[in-house]
């Protein structure tokens, strides 16, 4: 074989070689799947609904779908996440947000909040890698709007996505939500009130549509809004500690729920319901404090639960998850809960999200 004829079949040789590496970056020579943590949104701030804040202010409810590349060959089921923020800060972008703002250096409270927004999302924008969509919704906080506008915000996301799912490539019957925190608590209540009209509400429309999820997973999220201060241990925060930050009028569950006057606050709506004194002017309250909080709500028809919480968690205590645990099993609901004794609150242990992950991709009907 003569030199030119060899310099030909290794010219075409190599160029057979490098047709059959991607040139998008999703896939490697080596097989390697590309890690999709990273991918950005294929559907930027689309718009969910126009909603008012309680002030009359106009507010835009929007989200970020990331589609992951099976959707072009097969619809793919999708995750729904909430972020949280004690119902005070937080947006949908998470770490996808196109500009990180400055903020100010938190303490206490305010750092664990923060510490959850960023290390959660990406916990479970993992999905992407196991043929998930993921869709983060966004909701009024609580100093826009009180209870319940952000239930009705974040069914309107779920309604929103099972209309757009052919749009999406997003397999309809196969939503799951999931959320930290506060939004743990949203994700919750929306899971147990399925078809429950007086926390539907019409925010969006698509009310031919159902807000009804096949998976709820509850990181670390309140679930009796009337408990938190008494439920805290005293060895991770002081009975007057506890008090300020959930019995008080500061407390976000207070503003959340629009009770923050002179004498109010969730600590005077325990006591009223403590006491049974449906006289109380502010019996109207105390229900309304309770059809807020998922224990109260849970019934038979409420999809399979993944619960999470750390025993050292000092802003949530861990018998709220435990509550919700023994209200699902009372009520013949499916659930797993795990917890880690160590974890503080805004991360549960890198054990606890692989085995979050695997139920998930289970109840999505995926390979983990």
């Amino acid at each position: 074989m003569n030199a030119d004829k060899l310099r030909k079949i290794s010219v075409t040789a190599l160029l057979s070689l490098a047709l059959m590496v991607p040139v998008n970056g999703v896939g490697h020579a080596s097989g390697k799947q590309e890690n999709l943590i990273s991918m950005q949104p294929t559907y930027r701030d689309v718009v969910v609904a126009n909603v008012k804040n309680d002030n009359g202010a106009p507010r835009q409810l929007r989200m970020n779908v990331f589609i992951p590349p099976q959707a072009k060959k097969e619809k793919v089921p999708v995750l729904v996440f909430v972020h949280g923020g004690g119902w005070a800060r937080g947006t949908y972008e998470g770490d996808d947000v196109k500009q990180q703002a400055k903020q100010s250096k938190q303490s206490g409270n305010g750092a664990l909040m923060d510490k959850d927004n960023t290390s959660s999302y990406k916990i479970f924008k993992d999905v992407l890698n196991h043929g998930i969509a993921f869709v983060s919704v966004d909701y009024r906080l609580n100093s826009e709007a009180a209870f319940p506008a952000q239930i009705y915000d974040v069914k309107a996301a779920v309604r929103f996505v099972r209309a757009h799912a052919a749009e999406y490539g997003i397999d309809a019957d196969r939503i799951a939500i999931a959320g930290t925190s506060a939004g743990a608590h949203l994700a919750t209540e929306l899971a147990v009130t399925s078809g429950n009209k007086n926390l539907e509400g019409t925010v969006g429309g698509n009310l031919g549509y159902s807000s009804k999820v096949a998976a709820c997973v509850d990181f670390y999220g309140p679930t009796n809004l009337l408990t938190m201060a008494p439920e805290m241990s005293p060895q991770l925060q002081s009975p007057a500690e506890a008090a300020e930050t959930h019995d008080s009028v500061r407390a976000n569950e207070s503003i959340l729920l629009g009770f923050t006057g002179e004498g109010q606050g969730v600590g005077t709506l325990r006591k009223i319901y403590e006491d049974g004194d449906k006289t109380s002017p502010y019996w109207s309250m105390v229900e309304k404090a309770k059809m807020g909080s998922p224990v109260y709500q849970v019934t038979k028809d409420a999809p399979p639960f993944f619960i999470a919480h750390g025993g050292h968690d000092s802003l949530v205590p861990i018998q709220q998850s435990i509550s919700l645990q023994k209200a699902l099993t009372d009520a013949g609901v499916e659930n797993l809960f795990m917890c880690n004794s160590e974890a503080q609150h805004g991360y549960v242990g890198e054990d606890t999200n692989k085995a979050m992950m695997r139920w998930l991709c289970q109840k999505l009907g995926v390979k983990y």
